[in-house]
C-alpha cells in the first residue's frame, strides 16, 4: 500500500522542557486489589497493557503461573495458563476475563487454537480498528475482538523475514503490524492486516529491544535499543513497500516501551532502570517521558508514584503504558518487585471519577455536591444506568465552562468525584451531567 504523507522529521538530541504541561498525579492502585487478586502475581507487566475505544483495560502478565485465575483444571490435571485480564474503567472485570483460550485463523486461512500457556511479551491497541494485538511466549501474534475477546487472527514464529523471540506488536493506521526482535542482529518483521508477509525494517545497528512504535502513515519507525541507550529511527517515503533507511536516533535513557498518546501525539518512553541502566541527567530514572516530535523536546513527564520504590523494591522497572482516548488518564505498569498492585493510575487535567461500591442505580441522577456551600473542594455524586461517553462539566451563571471532571466512557453505576474549585472566585456554580441521552443539572454555591 503506497504511502503519500511524510511524517515530521524527528530530533537527533531531546531537551527537556521545564514546565511545559501540568503535572501528572497519582490517582490509585488498578484494578482494585482487594477484589482481584492481580497483587498475586509473581512477576508484573511486560508491555502488556493497553486500552480499547471502549474504555476497557487489557492487561497481560509476563508471568504464566501468575494467579489462582491463571490455572485451568483440564481432565485430572491443573493447566497452567497466562491469562489477559480485561477490566471496566471501574474496575471490574468484563464478561469474558479472563481470557485463556483463544481460536482463530492463521495467515494460510487455517483454523488454530491456542491455551494462553505463556509469558506475555506485550499487549497494543490496533488504530485502525481498536483490536488487541497480544505476543505470548515470545513467539506467537493474536489479533483479538476487542468487543468480544475472541481470536481473529495468529501467527506463530518466526516472521516473514526474520527469526527472532517477539517483542511487543504495534500497528499503523491502515492495520500494518509492526514487530521489533528482542534479540540483536534481526530484522523489524512488518505484517499485512490479515499477517501475511508485508516487508521488513533492517536493524542496521543491532541491540536488544522490547517494542517498536511506527508513525500513522507506517513511514516512520522507532525501535528503542535499550542496551545502546537509543531509540533508532528509520524512514520509508513509501511506507511498508520500503526501503526503510536510519533517519535518527534519540539518546540518552535505556528505553524499553514506545507508545503514542491519543490526545497529544506525543511518544512516551521510559527512562530506564537499576537492570537495564540508569539515566544521566537531565533524566530520572522511573519515569516516563513524552515526546514532541513536532518541536523535538521532551515536554511531558509521569514520575513514578515514590512510595512504590522504598517499600515494594529498589527496581521497580517500569515496562507499560497506554492512555485513555482522552489522553489525560494514564495506565502504568511495572515489571519488577512485589507491588502492592502491578498496575496504577494517573490523571492530568481531569479529577479522577471514583466508583461507588455496592450501588445499583436504577436511574441517571446527579446528587447536590456535599458540603454546599463549600471552600475550596466539594464532592459531586451521580449514577448512570448505560455504558457510554459520560461528561461533568461546570459552568458558571454566565454559561462559561470552568472546568471538566468527567469525559470518558463509564458503565453503569453509581460514581463519586471531587471538585477543586482554589483558582474561582465566590460565587453560585452550575455543574451538568450528560449521559445516555440524558441531560442533568444542579447548582452549588463557592463561599471564600
Amino acid at each position: 500500500m503506497m504511502k503519500k504523507l511524510l511524517f515530521l522529521t524527528i530530533c537527533l538530541v531531546l531537551v527537556v522542557a521545564v514546565g511545559a504541561e501540568a503535572q501528572w498525579k497519582f490517582a490509585k492502585y488498578f484494578p482494585d486489589t482487594v477484589t482481584y487478586p492481580i497483587k498475586k502475581w509473581t512477576t508484573g507487566v511486560n508491555n502488556g497493557i493497553a486500552i480499547d475505544p471502549a474504555g476497557k483495560i487489557w492487561i497481560q502478565s509476563f508471568a504464566y503461573d501468575a494467579t489462582v485465575d491463571s490455572i485451568q483444571r483440564t481432565g485430572g490435571a491443573w493447566l497452567k495458563t497466562g491469562v489477559i485480564l480485561v477490566f471496566n474503567p471501574n474496575g471490574t472485570p468484563v464478561s469474558f476475563s479472563p481470557i485463556k483460550y483463544l481460536t482463530g485463523k492463521d495467515q494460510t486461512g487455517a483454523a488454530v487454537s491456542d491455551t494462553l500457556d505463556g509469558s506475555g511479551y506485550g499487549l497494543s491497541t490496533d488504530p485502525s480498528t481498536g483490536n488487541i494485538l497480544s505476543v505470548k511466549w515470545s513467539s506467537r501474534l493474536w489479533k483479538i475482538d476487542y468487543k468480544t475477546g475472541k481470536g481473529i487472527t495468529r501467527i506463530a514464529s518466526p516472521i516473514p523475514g526474520y527469526t527472532s523471540s517477539l517483542g511487543t506488536a504495534m500497528a499503523d493506521n491502515f492495520g500494518e503490524v509492526f514487530i521489533a526482535p528482542v534479540v540483536p542482529g534481526n530484522a523489524v518483521g512488518i505484517l499485512n492486516p490479515d499477517f501475511t508477509a508485508a516487508g521488513t525494517v533492517t536493524n542496521a545497528t543491532g541491540g536488544y529491544a522490547r517494542a517498536c512504535a511506527v508513525s500513522g502513515d507506517g513511514n516512520d519507525v522507532y525501535v528503542p535499543l535499550f542496551d545502546k541507550l537509543k531509540i533508532m529511527v528509520y524512514h520509508s517515503d513509501n511506507g511498508s513497500l520500503g526501503p526503510y533507511v536510519v533517519k535518527d536516533s534519540i539518546l540518552g535513557f535505556a528505553a524499553e516501551t514506545l507508545v503514542w498518546n491519543p490526545k497529544t501525539g506525543h511518544l512516551w518512553t521510559t527512562s530506564g532502570n537499576t537492570t537495564s541502566g540508569l539515566p544521566t541527567a537531565p533524566y530520572q530514572a522511573y519515569e516516563w517521558y513524552g515526546i514532541d516530535v513536532k518541536t523535538k523536546k521532551v515536554v511531558d513527564s509521569i514520575a513514578l508514584y515514590d512510595p512504590l520504590i522504598p517499600k515494594y523494591g529498589t527496581d521497580p522497572r517500569p515496562r507499560g503504558i497506554a492512555f485513555t482516548k482522552n489522553g489525560d488518564t494514564a495506565y502504568v505498569a511495572c515489571f519488577n518487585g512485589t507491588m502492592a498492585s502491578w498496575v496504577q493510575i494517573y490523571t492530568k487535567g481531569t479529577t479522577y471519577v471514583e466508583p461507588v461500591k455496592g450501588v445499583v442505580p436504577t436511574d441517571y441522577t446527579l446528587s447536590q455536591n456535599y458540603p454546599n456551600p463549600f471552600n475550596p473542594s466539594t464532592q459531586i455524586s451521580f449514577s448512570i444506568t448505560k455504558s457510554g461517553t459520560t461528561t461533568l462539566k461546570v459552568y458558571d451563571l454566565m454559561g462559561r465552562e470552568v472546568s471538566t471532571l468527567v469525559n470518558e466512557t463509564l458503565v453503569p453505576g453509581a460514581y463519586s468525584v471531587k471538585f477543586d474549585a482554589t483558582n474561582l472566585s465566590s460565587g453560585t456554580y452550575l455543574y451538568v451531567l450528560t449521559s445516555g441521552g440524558n441531560r442533568l443539572t444542579n447548582k452549588m454555591l463557592l463561599l471564600k
